[in-house]
């Protein structure tokens, strides 16, 4: 009776126990913790309402949230400097793991209310009793049906927008792409190679595959075309890959106990191969902080490998395993859950000490186990077809069976929200489970909806009706606030305007003015939900910068840095520590002057300038020996963008020629896109970094898939009777705003990066 008391006590006192910890750890803000992750380059991602959720204790985060937070506060030492991210096995760490997992077995179990009626061609039909909510909730979605005699993998995007299925079809490989949720085919993919193995990048918008002739693939989840050439270096078949949390590298193990890595950028080996006989990989995962630790079943025995560096880890987990063997680890990797004929067990990666065994139902045996995401779901399914939930902190079961329509089903995998499993095996089923029941509607939307909705499933970026200033006057570069609620625009007649983009109204001013003269500035938004504020070197806020952005070509930001480089008077850069009371830290390179626009690295390691013709890059904290020339453009180049992971740097020519480059590739001229008849006045990447937008004198605005080149949209996207100068996504991606000489804002919805609707309609 006094389970949900103790769980709020609990979960308040771990709330208090992160608050400490956080001041004792210089009281960073939420900003500061979330730009601290993304600069560590361990793949952790710390939102604002994640943190306030576990700061306040709101509700129990997941178990991959929580380490990621704890381990960034434990980032910075008792004094609030920073010292390197501890690993996720770090024995500092333990004690908030175990708390957690004490916390998830008290956590009072959701109800959820009985699935409603549905009569759409579309829902599936209803669910047995077995089926029905108790637990986890999780209901019968869809029974789908492939093209495959038998799928061998399945696996979900990043965002659960896609599931990917691999299968055989005659001597081929065939993936397969559904939409999850609402179980309609989408495309396929033909391989050269049965018995596929499969894998999403990070950010959703690769596809690996591996096949059994030894090549590893990478194919664009837009276009479903392949990108690069093979990736060739196995002789055997490959049964596993997977990528870094940095989406950089694509792991691939083959059955002959071979490991290879690969530059995801160039198709290049990342190094040579790992060979040994070390064992059989059974399950593999790719840590956050840029360990590979991989289930290695040698003989009867398990043991744990780091594959990065090629080191065992700890000795034998056991020596009794028999018969064929499943293995899964979960998202952090500090569990490992083994399926052996006799019994199911649950292993600490740190300790190499059993968790817990699963109860054995009769004398079935354990064919598939997988993880969800936030580790608090162990599914494992029988060689009956029948698919069980578990709770991995305890071993007891977390919901009802949830009996398949099939028996040949023998592969397993949680969308990353956990909010879906699918399951799919010998046969050409895929079944699909929801955490909740299908709500599909009876009642047809909309015409008009429903071709919105068909425009935005063909990759059609759709006009909204032109906004114009009262007085009409020309408009320059624009921003979105980082909630993505406010856009803010520089007029020619130096006001800073504001605009609601969902209600497409004006907002109250927010009292800033363009600086006079040529003095350079910014501006920064301090708090969340509030109004941006200006920075200038005359007038710098107390504290650091937060989701800095710059509305005028000769001032960037490197926020991750505290640092603000700019074009002074004379026409040369200064880089200035805004953390360290605004002084000057460095000046560019002899030759950079004349500058005619200015960008930073998102991660603050490189600076490039526009000089005339050319492009110069140099490391802001050492300019006088890092500089390097891109000298591909034949005009003046008048506009720089990198993208939001530092990897590509756009560039934009008075002549309207764009080319991507590689920042940190000496020898190759950048890929030249083509397009605009005009300047390019402006270049932005999409948050995701899926999507580059050119904003031209030609009137036009052009959007092109920086993976690959091509143009995202068939045609240009017009409308203004004029130059356009700014060009701006919304965070999400949804939304693309553009500002022009006429005076008018104008907006066009956005298919996903990945091909899928914005959103369901109707």
């Amino acid at each position: 009776m006094d389970s949900v008391p103790a769980f709020s006590e609990e979960l308040a006192s771990l709330a208090a126990d992160l608050r400490r910890l956080r001041l004792e750890r210089g009281h960073r803000s939420y900003r500061e913790l979330a730009a601290r992750a993304a600069k560590s380059r361990t793949g952790i991602r710390l939102p604002v309402s994640t943190q306030s959720d576990a700061f306040r204790g709101e509700r129990l985060p997941g178990l991959d949230r929580l380490m990621g937070l704890v381990r960034i506060l434990h980032s910075y030492d008792e004094f609030g400097q920073e010292r390197p991210v501890p690993p996720h096995n770090s024995p500092e760490l333990e004690p908030w793991r175990r708390r957690w997992r004490e916390l998830a077995a008290r956590e009072p179990v959701r109800h959820h209310p009985p699935p409603a009626p549905a009569t759409s061609p579309r829902t599936p039909p209803a669910a047995p009793a077995s089926l029905s909510p108790g637990g986890t909730g999780f209901v019968l979605g869809h029974v789908l049906t492939t093209r495959a005699g038998s799928n061998r993998c399945a696996t979900f995007s990043s965002d659960g927008r896609l599931l990917a299925v691999a299968g055989d079809h005659g001597e081929n490989g065939v993936v397969q792409l559904w939409d999850p949720l609402h179980g309609t085919a989408l495309g396929e993919i033909v391989c050269g190679s049965g018995n596929l193995t499969l894998a999403f990048s990070p950010t959703g918008h690769l596809l690996a595959t591996g096949g059994m002739d030894g090549a590893a693939r990478l194919w664009d989840a837009v276009t479903l075309k392949p990108v690069g050439e093979p990736l060739r270096g196995h002789r055997h078949p490959i049964d596993t890959v997977a990528f870094t949390a940095d989406g950089h590298t694509l792991v691939t193990a083959d059955d002959d106990e071979t490991v290879q890595c690969w530059n995801t950028s160039t198709g290049e080996p990342a190094g040579p191969p790992l060979v040994g006989h070390f064992g059989e990989i059974r399950a593999l995962v790719c840590l956050p902080d840029g360990g590979i630790l991989a289930a290695l079943r040698s003989k009867h025995a398990m043991r744990l490998w780091d594959l990065a560096t090629g080191a065992s880890v700890g000795g034998p987990l056991t020596e009794n395993i028999t018969g064929p063997l499943s293995a899964a680890f979960s998202e952090d990797g500090a569990l490992l859950a083994t399926a052996g004929r006799n019994e199911t067990l649950l292993w600490d990666t740190a300790t190499g000490a059993p968790v817990c065994s699963l109860p054995k139902a009769d004398d079935r045996r354990t064919l598939a186990v997988a993880f969800s995401r936030d580790s608090r779901h162990l599914a494992t399914i029988g060689d009956d077809g029948t698919i069980r939930l578990w709770d991995p902190s305890t071993g007891a079961p977390s919901g009802p069976a949830l009996p398949g329509p099939c028996d040949d089903l023998d592969r397993l995998a949680f969308s990353p929200d956990g909010r879906m499993l699918a399951a799919c095996g010998e046969g050409n089923t895929v079944v699909v489970y929801h955490d909740e029941p299908y709500t599909g509607s009876a009642r047809t939307p909309p015409l008009a909806a429903r071709a919105l909705d068909s425009a935005l499933r063909e990759r059609q970026a759709v006009a909204l009706p032109p906004l114009t200033t009262e007085t009409g006057v020309a408009l320059r570069r624009l921003a979105f606030a980082p909630d993505g609620r406010r856009l803010i625009v520089r007029a020619q007649d130096r006001r800073i305007l504001t605009w609601d983009p969902a209600e497409r109204t004006p907002l109250l001013p927010e009292a800033l003015w363009e600086p006079a003269g040529t003095m350079p500035w910014g501006l920064h938004f301090p708090g969340d939900g509030g109004p941006a504020a200006l920075w200038t070197p005359a007038h710098r806020p107390v504290g650091p910068l937060t989701h800095p952005v710059s509305l005028i070509a000769n001032v960037a930001f490197c926020a991750p840095v505290q640092q603000v480089a700019m074009v002074g008077p004379d026409g040369r850069v200064v880089v200035w520590n805004v953390a360290g009371g605004g002084a000057v830290v460095t000046r560019g390179p002899d030759a950079v002057s004349d500058v005619f626009a200015l960008a930073a690295a998102p991660d603050g390691s490189v600076l490039a300038a526009a000089i005339d013709e050319r492009v110069v890059l140099w490391d802001p904290a050492a300019p006088q020996r890092s500089g390097r020339v891109l000298d591909a453009h034949r005009s003046t180049v008048s506009a720089v963008a990198f993208s939001p992971d530092s990897r590509l740097l756009a560039t934009g020519d008075v002549n309207g020629t764009i080319r991507l480059w590689d920042p940190t590739d000496r020898g190759i001229p950048g890929r030249r896109l083509s397009g605009h008849t005009g300047q390019v006045y402006d270049l932005a990447f999409s948050e995701q970094g899926h999507l580059l937008a050119g904003a031209g004198a030609d009137g036009t605005v052009r959007l092109w898939n920086p993976a690959t080149g091509e143009p995202a949209t068939g045609l240009p996207l017009t409308g203004h009777t004029g130059s356009v100068r700014g060009v701006a996504f919304s965070p999400d991606a949804s939304l693309l705003a553009a500002s022009g000489d006429d005076g008018t804002l104008r907006f066009w919805l956005l298919p996903d990066p990945r091909g899928m609707r914005t959103a369901r309609l109707g």
